[in-house]
C-alpha cells in the first residue's frame, strides 16, 4: 500500500493506494490514516475492489466521516472521505 500526504487550503489530504487489497482492508487502512492525523482531513482511497464503493461510505459514516466524492478510473475507484474537525 502506498501512502502520500499533501496539505491544501488548511486541509490535510492523505492518499492511500490499496489496489489489490480486498474489502474490508482498504477501510481499515483509511481508519488508521484518520487516527494518525488531527484536524480537517480528507482521505483518498484508491481501490480496485467494487465492494468498497458501498462498504467505505456506509461504515465511514458510522465513525462520523463524511463522503466527499467517488470517482471511477480505468479499472479502479477513488473514494474520498473527510473529517471536519
Amino acid at each position: 500500500m502506498e501512502w502520500c500526504v499533501r496539505v491544501s487550503e488548511g486541509v490535510e489530504e492523505v492518499t492511500l493506494d490499496t489496489r489489490g487489497q480486498r474489502c474490508p482492508q482498504p477501510f481499515v487502512e483509511m481508519v488508521k490514516a484518520f487516527m494518525r492525523t488531527k484536524g480537517r482531513v480528507r482521505v483518498r482511497v484508491i481501490t480496485d475492489d467494487e465492494a468498497c464503493l458501498k462498504f467505505i461510505p456506509d461504515y465511514g459514516r458510522d465513525l462520523d466521516f463524511e463522503l466527499v466524492s467517488v470517482e471511477e478510473g480505468q479499472g479502479y475507484y477513488v473514494i474520498v472521505m473527510g473529517r471536519s474537525s
